[in-house]
């Protein structure tokens, strides 16, 4: 049981680094217009079946049919602890995967800031809100400004 605590403690300790690391997020108003909808496409990749709607600050931005995302990157060992398709996490993937690929005129901080902020609509947990967000910050500047057919 001992064990079990310091390594607990240790791995708080490891995400408290992590967060200062990569900075706190600015918390946008995000609101989802209307639903959003996926279909399988390829492999554990899903396009939208209709356009989805979102406002981020008041401002309106329309995703396409048929954007192509493979939802949250989550690495497939780790499905069992947080699927990327447990429905809370969907509309926000959709958009953090359309501002990195589609959207030109944002920075991936915003990107990354609006995924935090969409989770915490979509009533995620914060503390799951902030892992998303520091996995993003940490390791998604590899995809930021893929430019991708269906933009």
């Amino acid at each position: 049981m001992k064990f079990v605590r310091q390594g607990l403690v240790a791995l708080g300790c490891i995400y408290c680094l992590l967060t200062v690391m990569v900075g706190c997020a600015h918390f946008h108003q995000i609101q989802f217009i209307n639903e959003a909808c996926i279909k399988p496409y390829k492999g554990y990749d899903y396009r939208t079946c209709a356009p989805m709607r979102v406002s981020i600050d008041g401002k309106k931005i329309t995703i396409p049919k048929d954007f192509k995302t493979d939802l949250a990157s989550i690495p497939r060992i780790l499905w069992p602890i947080v699927a990327p398709q447990y429905t809370s996490f969907v509309a926000p993937a959709i958009l953090h995967d359309y501002l990195y690929r589609c959207h030109t005129t944002v920075s991936r901080q915003f990107a990354d800031e609006v995924i935090y902020s969409a989770l915490i609509t979509e009533n995620v947990s914060a503390f799951t809100a902030s892992k998303f967000y520091v996995a993003v910050r940490l390791f998604g500047s590899s995809h930021f400004g893929e430019h991708e057919e269906g933009c």
